[in-house]
């Protein structure tokens, strides 16, 4: 229907956000797949291709039920080109005062729980969590990107920048490897970027990715039980093969501190560990209070050379160590790798992350990819636009639900304009009915 995009009116203003995204398809491919968004937001939340289209495409589109399957599963759709322009999208929406702030990258992998074996790469998966009563489960594993910037509430906001599904051709770490060069040529080598990963992923592909790249910090979880060696002593002019590794080093070497703020004790400093050969790296150990055991943090960068104010951290107990003591620095930027939690979360509880029936692998991936796109954008518009400006303070599903509905009153309007008369309808009933249709209130 192409009446939709004519005017001034919030589907217009939504296509004009999301066409960069998918200017390297086809003008059908674009068509199939703003249609499918569009129906995300208008029925507010994803069940299947087909209850997308009976219920809202068929109404706004000339094309079969077919067609989007197809598009799916073997139209000239990449990723790659979706990744980039979600992260450039963000990446702009940093105010230029705090372009030397860091930028921060968190990866991890998700499970979806699939029921019989006609979808493709499902294999058994071991699930840690345990949420099904069982220690495995019959679905398919993702890796996730998520990078968090800066925006001008000087909070830090994250949005997935993209997730591929585990197919065993590749391991994960590998995958991850991929997805963060992907991004840091994106970003570029002037922007100071910090990796955040949980204490499976800092090994082999990922250890690499902090050699290659100069201004990349990896800050990692590590096991307690991790050898770590204090630094070398000084060489002597005596004769012999001068000490690599210093002593190895118990936890209770470290001192730790009271945190005002927290319920932990911490203490932090510059170590050695077969993880990094023979590269120093800075070692923040931190115990509970009313607790014994520890847990152990590397950084790869000292932390005072890392541009981050933890000021714009919103949790203010993770901002309390950078603040009691600027070697924790690295705590608090770890606290935002949680956020790619949260996003695993609100995805699979309302956009339908692990709700899709596609068998295919390349259908399986883009429909997922292409939920997370509206997902991101849905963060980004307020900043994105003075249009949506007024959204900021709704959650990506308020907003979601706010745009959605008046998707749908768009979709009634010009159906119900381009069936009645106009000529014969009074000017005053002419201006209203086009407000309504092309001005809704939230728009500035």
């Amino acid at each position: 229907m192409k009446t939709l995009y004519t005017k001034d009116g919030v589907i217009s203003k939504l296509w004009e956000q999301i066409r960069p995204l998918f200017s390297d398809a086809v003008q059908p491919t674009q068509k199939h797949l703003f249609d499918l968004l569009l129906a995300v937001l208008a029925l507010d939340g994803f069940q299947s291709i087909k209850f997308c289209f009976e219920h809202f495409i068929q109404n706004i589109s000339d094309f079969h039920l077919k067609s989007y399957y197809y598009t799916l599963a073997q139209g000239r759709i990449s990723l790659e080109h979706w990744m980039e322009q979600l992260l450039r999208k963000t990446l702009s929406i940093v105010p230029d005062d705090l372009q030397k702030q860091a930028v921060i990258l968190s990866i991890d992998d998700t499970m979806a729980e699939k029921s019989g074996e006609k979808f493709e790469c499902c294999s058994k998966l071991f699930d840690h969590a345990a949420h099904n009563g069982s220690l495995y489960l019959n679905g398919h594993c993702f890796v996730s990107l998520l990078l968090s910037v800066l925006t001008s509430d000087h909070n830090y906001l994250s949005v997935p920048a993209a997730c591929r599904m585990w197919t065993k051709a590749k391991s994960k770490l590998e995958m991850a490897a991929e997805l963060v060069r992907e991004a840091m040529h994106v970003i570029g080598s002037a922007q100071p970027v910090v990796l955040c990963c949980d204490s499976w992923y800092p090994k082999g592909e990922i250890l690499k990715l902090v050699q290659e790249f100069q201004n990349l910090t990896l800050i990692c979880n590590v096991r307690s039980d991790t050898a770590l060696y204090d630094l070398p002593p000084e060489r002597t002019a005596k004769r012999g093969r001068p000490r690599v590794w210093g002593t190895r080093l118990s936890l209770k070497d470290f001192v730790l501190k009271e945190v005002p703020g927290t319920d932990y004790l911490a203490g932090s400093k510059p170590v050695m560990t077969r993880l990094f050969g023979r590269r120093i790296v800075y070692a923040i150990v931190t115990k509970a209070k009313k607790g014994a055991s520890y847990r152990v943090f590397l950084c790869t960068s000292d932390p005072s050379s890392i541009p981050f104010d933890p000021d714009f951290v919103e949790n203010s107990t993770a901002a309390a160590y950078a603040k009691a003591d600027p070697s924790l620095l690295p705590l608090t930027i770890y606290s935002l790798r949680w956020k790619i939690e949260v996003s695993f979360y609100e995805q699979k509880t309302f956009w339908g992350f692990e709700d899709y029936m596609l068998r295919s692998l390349n259908g399986i991936e883009r429909l997922l990819n292409l939920l997370g796109v509206l997902y991101t954008l849905m963060k980004l518009l307020p900043f994105l636009s003075e249009d949506f400006s007024a959204l900021k303070a709704l959650s990506a599903q308020q907003t979601r639900f706010t745009l959605g509905t008046y998707v749908r009153q768009q979709v009634f309007l010009t159906t119900f304009a381009s069936r009645i008369e106009l000529e014969h309808i009074p000017d005053s009933f002419k201006s209203t009915l086009y407000k309504l249709l092309f001005e809704p209130p939230f728009v500035a």
